[in-house]
């Protein structure tokens, strides 16, 4: 089956869809008008649903009702065509940018680096990120590229690792990874593959080039790209594809770089090995293991511990449970702290402002919600991105870290509030908070520094 890699006004809107989906500011950011409407037409829904209670708690008759509806639905069809135009006539200006023979995606450096490593980015306006985005959907219906969910992996992890049985565990840690994919075999790889169109060869190409001239080495890709993801799954098939064959390989786990194997070794002595024959293995593809790999032979000792996609397991047998990673915990600390700091900041100058902002950044912390405009049931929160510890503790431990930063404040009416507030409440309890899109949108731009 062909796929479709037109760069049309319909698969550019089907892509701005996902994106709101996954909660994500596109709309809003460049084509605001189009997400004034949408903001209109949630609150039209909103009234329309405030219509059908009162109809069935008898405050409003049938007749009334329908007078009602009739008149909203109307309206909000209206605002739907409105929309739809906006976002159309935007799109087909997009369209026309992509499809010019002197179109490329251009890189920049972000100014923040990330664990040290220098981080970049996708050209300021929307035909370059819906380009990108467009090519990352095309090479993952190409070749297939199923991104594993972190979930069924933590989840696979948590019940293999723990089960206490004799076994090897590699926790593979691939030295700078992103900055060492090799580029001529990558675009081999890519140049080979008939199947994809002249256009997204061409941007894919381009990218590299204009990665080779801001880092100013001849390999690598450029970190906090998205389609950088799918280029290292295609990079990696064949390690993938070697290790799945090694008859002792039980389980294999990989998440980007992030690799874990299982090992049921045939003779004790086989264990030696391992190790030796997977940095092999990487080295082919120009690939190396760092200091941080860990190995674990729980053959005759069940002991030790390793972080993995945010969680610590622990295979002790006199602590053995999953924890969240400490990296994880420092993050939770580190926007409690930019919370209370910015409330202060502010405060002065603003006092009602800042005090609901903190109130709405607390409610987010400590809860959970489900995704504005997913179809499917997406949810986030304290529960859900931690839903495999086994271990309440650390919950605990960040509520009496909110407590102090709350026993600080002098608004007694804001002492109750965030009082109320509490991790481990919210994670045991699974305490749902509602947020209109505008409202989640400002508190995640108030992240992007912790």
């Amino acid at each position: 089956m062909s796929i479709d890699q037109a760069f049309s006004i319909k698969n550019l809107n089907d892509l701005l869809t996902i994106d709101r989906e996954k909660g994500g500011d596109l709309e809003e950011k460049y084509i605001p008008q189009a997400f004034a409407v949408r903001l209109n037409i949630y609150e039209l829904k909103k009234l329309r649903s405030i219509s059908r209670y009162r109809l069935r708690v008898g405050k409003i008759t049938l007749e009334s009702y329908k007078r009602r509806s009739s008149r909203l639905a109307l309206v909000i069809n209206g605002r739907k065509e409105q929309h739809s135009n906006i976002v159309s006539e935007e799109l087909g200006r997009v369209a026309k940018k992509i499809l010019s023979k002197d179109f490329r995606v251009e890189l920049t450096i972000l100014p923040k680096p990330i664990a040290g490593k220098t981080v970049y980015g996708v050209g300021g306006n929307l035909e370059q990120i819906l380009a990108i985005r467009f090519v990352q959907k095309i090479l993952k219906d190409v070749y297939e590229i199923k991104m594993p969910s972190r979930d069924i992996l933590v989840a696979q992890i948590k019940a293999l690792a723990m089960d206490g049985s004799p076994k090897y565990i590699l926790r593979a840690d691939v030295e700078s990874f992103y900055e060492s994919v090799q580029h001529k075999d990558l675009l081999s790889s890519i140049h080979q593959t008939p199947e994809l169109s002249v256009l997204v060869k061409r941007i894919l190409t381009r990218v590299l080039s204009d990665y080779v001239k801001l880092a100013g080495v001849d390999k690598g890709l450029p970190r906090g790209v998205g389609v950088s993801a799918y280029l290292s799954e295609i990079y990696l098939a064949y390690v993938d594809a070697e290790v799945k064959r090694h008859s002792e390989v039980f389980y294999y786990a990989r998440y980007v770089d992030d690799m874990l194997m299982m090992f049921a070794p045939t003779r004790n002595e086989s264990v030696d090995s391992y190790l030796a024959s997977f940095s092999e293995l990487l080295g082919k593809k120009g690939l190396s293991l760092n200091d941080k790999t860990k190995e674990f032979n729980l053959l005759t000792d069940q002991r030790g511990k390793f972080n993995y996609l945010g969680y610590e397991f622990d295979v002790s047998a006199s602590s053995r449970g999953v924890r969240m990673s400490a990296t994880k915990l420092t993050k939770y600390r580190a926007r409690i702290d930019k919370s209370f700091s910015d409330y202060h900041a502010k405060s002065k100058f603003i006092p009602n402002k800042a005090a609901d902002e903190l109130v709405a950044r607390c409610l987010f912390l400590t809860g959970n919600m489900r995704l504005f405009n997913r179809k499917s049931n997406a949810f986030i929160g304290v529960y859900f991105s931690n839903k495999y510890i086994t271990d309440l503790a650390q919950l605990v431990g960040l509520d009496r870290y909110l407590n102090v930063k709350v026993s600080g404040l002098t608004s007694a009416r804001l002492i109750r509030k965030l009082s109320r507030m509490s991790f481990e409440k919210g994670f045991s309890e699974k305490v749902f908070r509602n947020f209109n899109p505008k409202k989640l949108s400002e508190i995640s731009r108030g992240w992007k520094h912790a």
